[in-house]
C-alpha cells in the first residue's frame, strides 16, 4: 500500500492553522493505477495548540484537514484505507500529548474506519513504526525525516516538492 505524508504533500504546509488547501499536483505523482492509500503523519504540534493556537493546529483542525485530504483522494480514485498519526513531540508535556491524542481519536473515528493515534517517540517519524503498521510498500513525503522513515522501513521513497 502506498503511504502519504500529510502536511506539505496532500495539504498545505504553511498557514495550516487558518487555511486548508489541497495539493492537486500530487495526483500527477501517484501511480496511474488507482488504489487505496494510507496517510502517515506527524502532528505533534497539536500538543502546543492551547498555548499558541495561531501557530499550532488543534485536534479539531487536524481532523478537519485530514478529512478534506481524505475526500480529495477518494474523489480522485485513491480511497484512504487508514490514517496513522503521531501526536508525540519531544518538547511537549506528556499530559498535553495524551490530551490531544484522545481528542483526535474521538474526531478521527468518524473519518475513516482504520486509524491509530500514537503518543510515543518510537512512532514519530523518522521511526518506521507508522509505515510498518500501514503495510506501506512506498512512502511519499516532503522532508528528510520522511525519507529517513522510508529508508528505516526498507521501502522506496518518493520526494514530493513541499506544497505551501
Amino acid at each position: 500500500m502506498i503511504a502519504l505524508d500529510f502536511d506539505g504533500v496532500i495539504a498545505n504546509y504553511g498557514d495550516h492553522t487558518t487555511t486548508t488547501r489541497i495539493n492537486t499536483g500530487l495526483l500527477a505523482l501517484l501511480p496511474r493505477e488507482r488504489q487505496p492509500v494510507a496517510i502517515c503523519t506527524n502532528q505533534g504540534g497539536m500538543a502546543f495548540s492551547r498555548r499558541n493556537p495561531a501557530r499550532y493546529p488543534t485536534p479539531l483542525q487536524v481532523a478537519q484537514r485530514l478529512n478534506a485530504g481524505r475526500n480529495f483522494l477518494t474523489r480522485n480514485g485513491y480511497p484512504v484505507a487508514a490514517i496513522f498519526v503521531s501526536a508525540y513531540h519531544p518538547k511537549a508535556d506528556a499530559a498535553d500529548i495524551q490530551r490531544v491524542a484522545q481528542e483526535l481519536r474521538e474526531l478521527i473515528a468518524v473519518i475513516v474506519p482504520a486509524w491509530r493515534i500514537y503518543t510515543t517517540e518510537r512512532a514519530r517519524k523518522p521511526h518506521p513504526l507508522m509505515l510498518g503498521a500501514a503495510g506501506a510498500t512506498c512512502y511519499y513525503g516532503d522532508s528528510p525525516e520522511d525519507a529517513q522513515a522510508a529508508q528505516a522501513a526498507g521501502i522506496p521513497f518518493v520526494a514530493v516538492p513541499r506544497f505551501l
